[in-house]
């Protein structure tokens, strides 16, 4: 009996193609954000905001990836039946290409969501007596997004009351408690989330 387990693989590699794509294209900032929620930092993790220049190549491979699986699978549907053993059924097909579809757009979506639903802190006003506050200029931020991670950075340090961070200008306005945590301590965080900065100087 004639298999057609060998036409599934290369529909197969094209999802995985397309999910990989669309990791890439997220890797410059949706991946940073997860890895300082879990606590993984270091400068290594600066190296994934370079990515941001190309995540239009990375979408476009993703969107040809996704276009070739779902051409396959419009030809396979036009064959005549036939007592072909199929590796995987027509329907169960139809949904893993569903959902890879929607995983992949979730993922080249994710910087722009990201940025929607966490937009910069207004200013706050004057800090408390008891806190202190520091603006510190931040480097690596490659697109708008990125205030995300920096701000998440900054509140997972004990004695962080506040942070507010905008893309433009590339700064961040902490509030702390300076018996508890330093400015030092405030750019190493940052740092180790791949985002170096320093106290911001009046020209």
């Amino acid at each position: 009996m004639k298999t057609m387990k060998h036409a599934d693989r290369p529909a197969r590699l094209g999802l995985i193609a397309a999910l990989g794509a669309a990791v890439a294209a997220s890797a410059c900032c949706t991946i940073p954000l997860l890895l300082v929620a879990l606590g993984v930092g270091g400068a290594w993790v600066g190296t994934l905001t370079a990515l941001e220049l190309y995540r239009p190549l990375f979408i476009g491979l993703a969107v040809l990836a996704l276009s070739y699986v779902a051409f396959r699978e419009w030809r396979m549907s036009r064959r005549a039946s036939c007592d072909c053993e199929a590796a995987v059924s027509s329907r169960m097909r139809r949904r893993l290409l569903a959902v890879g579809a929607v995983a992949a757009l979730g993922l080249m979506l994710s910087p722009w969501l990201i940025r929607v639903t966490n937009p910069p802190a207004a200013d706050a006003g004057p800090a408390p007596v008891s806190t202190a506050r520091v603006v510190l200029d931040v480097d690596g931020m490659t697109c708008a997004s990125c205030h995300v991670t920096v701000r998440q950075a900054l509140l997972n340090v004990d004695g962080v009351e506040a942070a507010e961070v905008t893309f433009e200008p590339p700064r961040a306005v902490v509030t702390y408690d300076p018996t508890r945590v330093t400015v030092d301590a405030l750019t190493a965080a940052t740092a180790r989330a791949g985002y170096p900065s320093r106290p911001h100087t009046a020209s």
